[in-house]
């Protein structure tokens, strides 16, 4: 049989012998041109096949698959393509022969062609059909059948699913209809269906603003696709070069009025003669926006109300009518009627009557909704009218959760919650009090239950925190202002009409001076001026308030308390942490009603003695920095500290062993520990215990968090002896230039950070492996920062060649990670191996590299089911080794690239990051 390599020798022999000779005229057929084309045909064919083969793989890997044929096969056709590209070379260099009138070496050139082509051809048939059975077995499943339980809401998603497939021209489709009717849900659907599918390389779904802010909707989808923050013109290139070689789906929730995708960055969408499939799917409330966005009247998929059958199924399903009697259930039937098959009225009203036993109940429901107002054809589909309808759930809650509530729509359209930081804001808002600060963590969580039950608020994308939809926010904000009548009760991202204001948001503006406040000023209660860029001097005309309880001036550039700021005597709630505040004024002792102090991560903070007793209500005081290139030199004083009977919840620095056993004696509630040891007495270990038994270990099981900052060789973690309790710390930063270990004595690693959620190893500079976070069942963030001798993260005897498939999957199954998110790795520079490719990631969404030179592989077999993105430099890239060729090009789909404009890596990463001590890189 003849091989590539042997055909490549027949054609460009020149040597004209008497053999060949006899051979071209005994086989003149070889002089037709059909073989040639022949063999052209079956080739094209087998590229065809070969692109087939390569999307089964990548589609395969993508879904944690690998087809084990794949590669060979790729490998052997690609082979015979690369000689018919010579022989093709070769065919055209002969000219086209009159047979008399062609010299011999013609003759030959055109019979070799001929000859070759024969013996190929064999071969590429072959290859095909191989490349057919590879194909068909592993033919991919069909996306799961997504359904929404009911056939007119059923008919709907099919219809957008087949528009989004099969439309022409312009690739733009639009789901539209009036406020409630469930348009975000069936877009997301569309995400989840598309997600599962092969047609596109990249879902992605973003809410937009209401404006239509070029801007606003740029940050997005720089945010989801994990580019680097920057301005205008920057970030609209940004976007146009990640997605114009991508077959991408963007979906946009919420669109209110024209946009322009052209300046937002999104390629042609033009879809006549492409070679990609590009779709952008948006919702909308009205008919009038499809026609600003251009939308084909064919392409506009209208949500209309569902039908009586399906309300009442909605409505009984959520209502759970258990308890009504049989005689009055026509109430029930009524109002699920009087909804107007709306879905969210429909879930959120029978949510609010869930278990309501007493007919009186479901009467004045039924009389409220039948009142003339709603019963107005004209007026009854108007958003204010949902807004009253609406206000049955609103008034069915307590007064606590009508607070929560309503606080959650002070912060902007989109704004994603982390739950426990909306905890946070509820307790210093005053909503939440009680004895004990785990017990108040614990009730807020359980009103975001209550919430999420009520469809009030809803899951955000990573299924951890919560967020309001759209229309439910501007409900909220309805009933704050009255039903609309004192729309400046809350100002929200405006320096506008402060005068009447109670509430006043400005998150992330930039604002270097304060925006004028009347000096009459008597109802504002709460001011966020968070993430700006205020200094000293931008409070000298911040007049004395009496009326204001809650002031948030975190992120900000302030090196000194201003004096104003203590004038604000009715203060319940003070945040300054992550300014640049070096002195506390004397004045501070005067805000006696103040009940949390928050002054975190201000490393040069000094508070003069005799200032803190004079807070003797405080609840929460956390003076804690976690600054690693400049530890806090503040130690509260212990004495002070435990004269303040009120403090449920405390955050210190500790800067010596003799500080360390001083507070393992003291039963203060810390919740937030930085040690700073940095001269042990015996110079070799940093042990986070104690020898005194003499407390209440109750006391300590509030910490949370705990940041260990030591020149030692080891860190010792001793659960036994210790009386800090850290099997309920829930985030850990380590930072040691000599550390060579970190022992977790007496017990197993996972028995001692039973909850550890975070980890920062920051600066460990001779640790070669931490093997022991394989233990760590809740780990869902690892950065490791500057540890420049960590050769391996794991080190295992496992990384030693496994030989049967049986193997491998016992190996995956039992390495695992299962909580692990994010991953995060800079400046690293001995790192060649993370961990064994056996090792599986089935949380995974982030993989962050940076400065790790010598990481040449990644520790994957198959592409993670929930990955999202993997960012690192372009040349760290280019030079990854792979085992598997069939893996690289469905990896990657998820890489981003840090450009040559991303001039400190680190600092790019950090950005996406909540690292408490990354602001020390920022300027």
């Amino acid at each position: 049989m003849a091989t590539p390599s042997d055909a490549a020798t027949i054609i460009w022999s020149t040597e004209l012998d008497l053999a060949s000779l006899i051979a071209m005229v005994r086989n003149r057929d070889y002089f037709a041109g059909a073989r040639f084309h022949v063999l052209r045909g079956a080739c094209e064919h087998l590229a065809h096949v070969r692109e087939c083969v390569r999307r089964r793989a990548r589609v395969a890997a993508r879904r944690g698959r690998r087809l084990a044929t794949a590669a060979a096969w790729t490998e052997e056709a690609e082979i015979y393509l690369l000689r018919f590209g010579e022989l093709r070379s070769a065919h055209g260099r002969i000219p086209r022969l009159i047979f008399w009138g062609a010299t011999p070496l013609d003759l030959l050139g055109c019979y070799r062609v001929g000859k070759v082509a024969s013996l190929m051809m064999p071969q590429v048939k072959r290859l095909c059909e191989e490349g057919g059975r590879i194909v068909r077995r592993s033919k991919l499943p069909q996306p799961m059948e997504i359904s929404t339980g009911f056939a007119s809401r059923d008919r709907t998603l099919r219809a957008a699913i087949e528009r989004v497939r099969t439309i022409q021209p312009n690739g733009i489709v639009a789901i539209w209809g009036r406020a409630g009717l469930g348009k975000t849900y069936l877009l997301k659907l569309v995400e989840e269906y598309f997600s599962r599918d092969d047609t596109f390389d990249l879902v992605l779904r973003i809410a937009s603003p209401r404006d239509s802010s070029v801007a606003k909707v740029q940050s997005e989808i720089a945010k989801k696709l994990m580019l680097a923050n920057c301005d205008g013109m920057q970030h609209r290139a940004r976007i146009f070069d990640f997605l114009k070689e991508r077959n991408f789906l963007l979906l946009l929730d919420c669109v209110c009025q024209r946009l322009d995708l052209e300046e937002v960055g999104i390629p042609s969408l033009d879809l006549v003669g492409s070679c990609y499939n590009r779709r952008v799917v948006f919702t909308a409330c009205s008919s009038h926006v499809c026609d600003q966005m251009n939308v084909e009247v064919e392409n506009r998929i209208e949500v209309h109300c569902l039908d009586h059958a399906e309300s009442w199924e909605i409505f009984k399903q959520n209502a759970d009518l258990d308890y009504l009697g049989h005689q009055h259930m026509y109430l029930p039937r009524n109002i699920s009627a009087e909804l107007l098959g709306s879905p969210l009225e429909l879930v959120t009203i029978g949510k609010a009557m869930h278990n309501k036993k007493d007919a009186i109940y479901w009467q004045n429901a039924l009389h409220y909704l039948t009142e003339s107002c709603l019963r107005d054809t004209q007026w009854s589909g108007s958003e204010e009218a949902t807004f009253f309808r609406l206000k049955l759930a609103y008034d069915s809650l307590t007064g606590i959760l009508k607070d929560c509530f309503k606080l959650c729509s002070l912060w902007p359209e989109g704004h994603i919650f982390n739950q426990r930081k909306l905890v946070d804001f509820w307790i210093g808002s005053g909503l939440i009090q009680g004895d004990d600060i785990e017990a108040s963590y614990n009730e807020g969580f359980s009103h975001i239950t209550t919430l999420q039950e009520f469809c009030l608020l809803e899951p955000a994308e990573d299924g951890e925190a919560v967020q309001m939809q759209s229309t439910i926010r501007d409900f909220a904000l309805w009933v704050v202002h009255n039903q609309g009548e004192d729309k400046n009760k809350w100002r929200i991202q405006t320096k506008e009409n402060w005068g009447l204001a109670e509430q006043v948001l400005l998150v992330g503006l930039k604002i270097t001076e304060l925006p004028r406040i009347p000096s009459n000023q008597k109802t504002l209660e709460v001011l966020i001026l968070q993430h700006n860029y205020l200094e000293d001097g931008s409070f000298g005309n911040f007049p004395s308030l009496l009326s204001l309880q809650y002031l948030d001036l975190s992120f900000n550039k302030l090196s000194n308390i201003p004096v104003e700021i203590c004038m604000q005597v009715n203060l319940r709630y003070l945040n300054l942490s992550n300014n640049r505040i070096k002195t506390v004024p004397v004045e501070l002792g005067c805000l006696t009603r103040l009940r949390h102090l928050h002054l975190r991560n201000n490393p040069n903070l000094v508070i003069p003695n005799g200032i803190l007793p004079k807070l003797q209500n405080l609840v929460v005081l956390d003076v804690c920095s976690f600054n690693l290139l400049q530890c806090s030199s503040y130690e509260a004083p212990i004495n002070e500290l435990v004269r303040m009977d009120k403090l449920q919840s405390l955050g210190i620095t500790v800067r010596s062993e003799t500080s360390f056993q001083g507070i393992s004696k003291t039963t203060l509630p810390i919740r937030s520990l930085s040690i700073v040891i940095y001269n042990h007495e015996d110079g070799y270990e940093t042990h986070v215990s104690s020898e005194n038994s003499c407390i209440n270990p109750e006391r300590q099981t509030n910490l949370f968090e705990l940041g260990i900052y030591t020149r030692q060789k080891t860190i010792v973690l001793d659960s036994i002896h210790s009386m800090w309790n850290v099997q309920h710390v829930e985030k850990a930063y380590l930072h040691g230039y000599f550390v060579d270990r970190i022992i977790c004595q007496k017990l197993h690693t996972g028995d001692i950070f039973a909850k550890l959620r975070r980890l920062d190893i920051v600066r460990c500079s001779r640790l070669n492996h931490i093997s022991w976070i394989i233990h760590l069942p809740l780990l869902e963030d690892l950065l490791l920062f500057s540890c420049s001798r960590l050769d391996r993260i794991i080190a295992s005897a496992q990384d030693d060649v496994v030989k049967t498939n049986q193997e491998k999957e016992n190996l995956s199954v039992n390495n695992t990670f299962p909580s692990l998110k994010r991953m995060t790795l800079i400046e690293a520079g001995a790192l060649v191996r993370i961990c064994s490719p056996f090792f599986s990631f089935p949380s995974l969404e982030c993989l962050q590299i940076s400065a790790c030179p010598l990481l040449k592989k990644l520790p994957f077999l198959t592409v993670p089911s929930k990955l999202k993105c993997i960012r690192g430099e372009n040349e760290w890239w280019d030079g990854l080794e792979w085992e598997d060729q069939d893996l690289e090009p469905s990896l990657e789909l998820y890489f981003h690239g840090l450009s040559a404009e991303d001039q400190l890596s680190e600092l790019y990463l950090f950005n996406s990051l909540e690292v408490e001590w990354a602001s020390i890189f920022t300027p």
